[in-house]
């Protein structure tokens, strides 16, 4: 049964950090753009899940409930999407960096097509709305600093005009995209105007492009699934903006058999990366000098060469069972941007709603192995320092547990390796455009969010000048 059919100017898919940075920016930049977020899971959070009162330790256990995973392969040992308004975003928070300038030029093979200096201005404005107050202050993250010194350690950033106080439990109060999207919302009701549609509970299966012209998509075809009860549904746009993850945005270019995604030639759902994972607690429970307010500390590359393109982070948090300080020293490694890994469609193998389901490949390289080794005996230095042993000694999560996929439909410097435009335009296509970590020609070693907003803030104004000339 079919619930009917809806007009935008602009449809995005997915309502994650991505998708809802390219709907504020429009929605505060075109005045007269109407606008449509669609996300396939229902609303779970309105802020932040380490802003609410809970463990640090709680985090994973929270994904493994709500999550959910559509693809097969490799990343989905450890991986999977977090279907709620505002995506896996709301469980992020804890560090948000922009990207090391050194990650948008180290790899051959990742040269990006938009540079730093293209995205300053847009990570000056992501980081005024998304940086909240670092919640780790006073004698405890002093010591941590000091005793670190020598590896760079540093304090978290943090919003310009922020407060730095809280407790461990406190988490990390930055603005997550539920909380931005819900007051675009409430200003849409106060206004008058609809201008912001977002539908929940409602996945797009295939993007349609129209008879004359099947470069140019007019429709998602969606399903909605509400009580129990399936229907269909079809958004029509001018303009469509993949936001959906990068294993899904790829999965829906190539079932909406995409030209562009036709050829054995082409970047789409190639150079798949993810962030190497690992993770090790330390007992500090015998430590006074940590009793005094909690801890996040995070260490930043040391040098600017490839075998050196990871962080650590060490947090303060409790053990689950007996609520013992310890510190949880996590190493986040990037993976080397390769064509041969990738996303696939399955040839016999479909989802609840009848399409291909999407296959993983994600293997790495002897380089990635070099530098998670050195990685790791960063980490054995750092617990060192304190002069004390493992409590758990670290070790690489599955793949996919990092939850910071990109690739697929990247926007590279060499157009051979891209699969979009340096605006974002999906080859092969008019009106569909690449809006989330998708697009990154490279996973770089920060936490992504800060860049997948400037990203988001960067396509938006194109979009709107694209608008204007249209009209």
């Amino acid at each position: 049964m079919s619930v009917g059919e809806h007009v935008f100017d602009v449809v995005i898919i997915g309502s994650g950090p991505a998708g809802v940075a390219v709907a504020e920016r429009l929605y505060e930049k075109h005045p007269a753009a109407t606008i449509a977020v669609v996300e396939r899971g229902p609303v779970l959070l309105r802020q932040h899940f380490y802003d609410s009162p809970r463990s640090i330790n709680e985090r994973d256990r929270f994904l493994v409930e709500h999550g959910a995973c559509p693809w097969e392969g490799d990343l989905s040992r450890g991986g999977r999407l977090l279907p709620c308004l505002g995506g896996r975003g709301v469980v992020g928070g804890g560090q948000l960096h922009r990207f090391y300038e050194q990650d948008f030029t180290l790899w051959r093979e990742g040269l990006w097509g938009v540079g730093p200096g293209a995205l300053n201005p847009y990570f000056v404005e992501a980081e005024k709305r998304l940086l909240g107050s670092t919640q780790s202050a006073g004698p405890s993250q002093d010591f941590v600093c000091d005793v670190l010194g020598g590896f760079n350690a540093r304090h978290p950033p943090h919003g310009p005009n922020s407060e730095v106080a809280g407790t461990i439990e406190g988490g990390y109060p930055h603005k997550s995209s539920a909380e931005r999207l819900l007051g675009l919302l409430g200003r849409d009701r106060d206004s008058g105007r609809k201008r912001l549609s977002v539908f929940t509970e409602t996945m797009v299966v295939k993007l349609d492009g129209s008879r004359s012209r099947s470069s140019r998509v007019h429709k998602a075809r969606c399903v909605r699934l509400r009580q129990g009860e399936e229907s269909t549904l079809s958004i029509h746009g001018a303009v469509f903006v993949l936001a959906a993850s990068p294993v899904e945005s790829a999965r829906l270019v190539m079932v909406s058999e995409i030209a562009e995604a036709q050829s054995s030639s082409s970047a789409v759902g190639r150079y798949l990366a993810e962030h190497i994972y690992c993770r090790g607690y330390l007992d500090v429970s015998d430590r006074p000098e940590l009793r005094h307010g909690p801890v996040n500390v995070y260490i930043p590359p040391l040098g600017s060469g490839l075998d050196d393109r990871y962080q650590i982070e060490i947090r303060s948090t409790t053990h689950s069972d007996d609520n013992r300080l310890l510190l949880r020293v996590t190493g986040s490694a990037a993976m080397d941007p390769r064509r041969e890994n990738r996303v696939l469609i399955s040839p016999d193998r479909v989802d609840a709603h009848g399409v291909a389901k999407a296959i993983t490949e994600l293997t790495r390289s002897p380089d990635d192995e070099r530098r998670t080794i050195s990685m790791i005996s960063l980490m054995d230095d750092v617990v060192s320092s304190f002069g004390s042993r493992w409590l758990t000694p670290p070790r690489p999560l599955p793949c996919g547990a990092s939850y910071h996929e990109v690739g697929t439909l990247r926007i590279s410097a060499a157009e051979q390796e891209s699969a979009a435009t340096r605006n974002g335009l999906l080859f092969g296509t008019e009106n569909v455009f690449v809006g989330d970590g998708a697009a990154f020609a490279s996973v770089g070693t920060a936490n992504p969010i800060l860049t997948l907003t400037a990203m988001g803030y960067r396509l938006a104004d194109g979009l709107v000048h694209l608008l204007d000339s249209a009209s």
